[in-house]
C-alpha cells in the first residue's frame, strides 16, 4: 500500500468515528471504519482459524459483559481484535490509492506499528472515565445490550472498566 494512511485507534466511545468522518469529509479522503465491516468479517470466520472471534460472536450479552471478569474480557477482546485486524488488512489491500483514514478498536498499537510507512500517521484516543460514562450512556444501542444482562448497572460498570483498561491506553501492548 503506497497510499497515505491515517490510523485512528483507541477505546470504544472515544470519538474515533466522529473525528475520522469529519476529517475524511473535510479532506475528501476515503474512510474505512472497522465497525462497518465487522459483520462481514464475522460471516467469514472459522472456529479453527479465528477462535476468539468465533467464541465472542456466539456469546450472549450476559456472557460478554456481565459474567466474565474485566481482565478476562480484555484478554479475549485483544485476541478478537488481533484476529479481525487480519481481515482489516486484507480489505485495505483492495482499497483505492486515495489517502485513507482507518478507524476502529482493532487498531492496537502493536498491530499497526509494523504496518506504518514513513507517509502514514497514527493516533490512539483514550477518554477518561467521566467522558466515557457520559457518552456511552447516551448511545441508543447500549441499553439493548445492557438489558440483555442479569444486572445492567454492573454490566455497564464492567464495560467502563474495560474501556479504561483498554490496551493502548495503558501501554500494555
Amino acid at each position: 500500500m503506497e497510499q497515505a494512511i491515517y490510523w485512528i485507534g483507541g477505546s470504544a466511545c472515544a470519538g474515533k468515528s466522529t473525528i475520522a468522518k469529519r476529517f475524511a469529509d473535510k479532506q475528501g479522503w476515503d474512510l474505512y471504519s472497522c465497525d462497518e465491516h465487522l459483520d462481514r468479517h464475522l460471516r467469514n470466520i472459522s472456529a479453527r482459524d479465528q477462535p476468539a472471534m468465533h467464541k465472542i460472536s456466539r456469546m450472549s450479552y450476559n456472557e460478554a459483559f456481565y459474567i466474565r471478569s474485566v481482565q478476562e474480557q480484555l484478554r479475549e477482546y485483544i485476541e478478537f481484535f488481533k484476529e479481525d485486524f487480519s481481515f482489516v488488512m486484507r480489505d485495505l489491500e483492495e482499497r483505492s490509492h486515495l489517502p485513507l483514514i482507518v478507524e476502529g478498536n482493532q487498531l492496537l498499537p502493536s498491530l499497526v506499528a509494523p504496518c506504518l510507512k514513513p507517509w502514514h500517521k497514527a493516533i490512539w484516543l483514550i477518554p477518561d472515565e467521566p467522558f466515557q460514562r457520559h457518552y456511552y450512556s447516551r448511545r441508543d444501542w447500549i441499553q439493548e445490550i445492557l438489558n440483555g444482562t442479569d444486572d445492567p448497572a454492573a454490566a455497564f460498570d464492567n464495560w467502563i472498566r474495560f474501556a479504561a483498561d483498554f490496551p493502548c491506553g495503558r501501554g500494555i501492548l
